[in-house]
């Protein structure tokens, strides 16, 4: 039951929550009426994003889809992320949403797959071919009770975008657990060279590195930590979970090791110093990769990888979680010919699919586009296929309890007093009020 409760109040409360503010629309239209007059389908499709120059979604998808299914006209509408979570509320509750429409892995955001399909809003693809050859992970994604309710579009990565050259020229590896890590940090602030650079003055980056520590610490010993704080089985205060996560996260600023001027610091000045060559770390993600391999006043390669907070011995987990979903309206009329066209868009075998690949240059871990996968983001893409990974710990809560969490740390490394205790007691009370619990 309580379950239930989280997910009534996320799809009630959650949906009229914009996480980003934008600007401008898109839509396509490829007939309307006069389409269904001709004998063609119309298909309706509404995404998130905003449009950018040569937009797959609302540039080439539609001609693409007409050319493989004659009998069908395409219609899309994309909107920023507020208007999108606004309008998909409203199209719900009236009983016209479009056939096809854009929603996220787990518990995230406004329009999680979890609460929507809960609710009774999507249509289970558990049974179509791609499906069934997605690895488990892009499934669980994307799951409700059993079935999967949408086709994950893809990997976002969490983890530590770093300087070559830096470690190179200090004889430093890839750390393989926290004490090497830690090492690795010492050996560089020794040299005179700052660690780590965060732009914490954007309070969100803070989950860049929690969540990765979490992959480690907490996730392998209980998988179903989430489930469990879901039901009242576990919490945020338990000794040797988030008390040890923001322990450890924590030290990193204790120690000297992230910049002490990270609290004036946003996410693009800490990038800028990173890509200036004035840290040799910074936490990130895949979806920054244009931002930290961007030309800085300093020239030197760039690595990614996963940040080994796992102790000695163990086994190193990666933070990755499924991006986006598109999942099909239960209330369409067409939902038949909706699922031949997903089956077509990413079931690996037709212009669709190739176009959205080359386009949206997704970061896949699986099916042909796999093959054209960076180089950097590999061994994250492997770990997934692997299992050894985790979602972004967000995705397990309803919004809003990592605000609380990010707000508390702030107050931690800004010297206010704020302990560790009072975070993880912040957590447990934010996440009762959200969840009904």
């Amino acid at each position: 039951m309580k379950r239930k409760r989280l997910a009534a109040v996320l799809l009630t409360g959650m949906l009229s929550m914009g996480l980003l503010a934008g600007c401008g629309t898109e839509s396509t239209d490829k007939g309307g009426d006069e389409g269904e007059s001709s004998g063609k389908k119309t298909i309706t499709m509404m995404f998130q994003g905003v449009t950018a120059e040569n937009d797959f979604e609302t540039t080439v998808l539609p001609g693409l889809i007409e050319e493989q299914f004659p009998d069908v006209t395409v219609e899309i509408t994309k909107l920023p992320d507020e208007q999108y979570y606004t309008a998909l509320k409203t199209k719900l509750a009236s009983g016209e949403c479009p056939d096809i429409i854009k929603v996220q892995p787990r518990h995230a955001g406004a329009n999680a797959v979890v609460s929507l399909a809960e609710a009774g809003y999507l249509e289970p693809l558990t049974d179509l071919e791609f499906i069934q050859e997605e690895p488990d992970s892009a499934k669980e994604d994307m799951t409700y009770d059993g079935e999967v309710y949408a086709a994950s579009t893809g990997l976002s990565i969490l983890g530590t975008w770093y300087n070559k050259d830096m470690f190179e020229e200090n004889n430093l590896e890839i750390p393989t657990n926290w004490d090497e890590f830690l090492n690795c940090c010492k050996v560089l602030k020794d040299a005179g060279i700052q660690p780590i650079v965060m732009g914490d003055k954007d309070m969100f980056v803070t989950q860049f590195g929690l969540y990765q520590i979490a992959a480690n610490q907490l996730y392998p010993e209980n998988p179903d930590y989430d489930e469990q704080l879901a039901s009242g089985d576990a919490s945020f205060t338990d000794e040797g979970t988030w008390d040890t996560i923001l322990d450890m996260y924590n030290t990193l600023y204790e120690e000297g090791y992230v910049d002490e001027s990270s609290l004036g610091l946003g996410q693009q000045q800490a990038q800028q110093k990173f890509i200036d060559g004035e840290a040799a770390m910074t936490f990130d993600g895949s979806f920054s990769h244009a931002a930290v391999c961007a030309d800085g006043s300093a020239e030197f390669e760039r690595g990614f990888f996963p940040l080994p907070a796992n102790d000695e011995g163990e086994d190193t987990y990666a933070c990755i979680a499924g991006a986006s979903g598109i999942a099909v309206y239960s209330g369409s009329e067409n939902k038949d010919i909706c699922k031949e066209i997903l089956q077509s868009w990413f079931g690996g075998e037709s212009d669709i699919y190739s176009g959205w690949a080359d386009n949206d240059k997704p970061i896949i871990s699986w099916g042909p586009a796999s093959e054209n996968i960076d180089p950097l983001f590999q061994l994250f893409a492997d770990m997934y296929n692997e299992g050894k990974s985790y979602y972004f710990c967000n995705q397990g809560w309803p919004s809003g309890t990592e605000n609380e969490m990010e707000a508390k740390f702030s107050e931690l490394i800004g010297g206010q007093g704020t302990t560790v205790k009072d975070i993880t007691e912040s957590m447990q009370l934010k996440y009762e009020d959200l969840s009904g619990n």
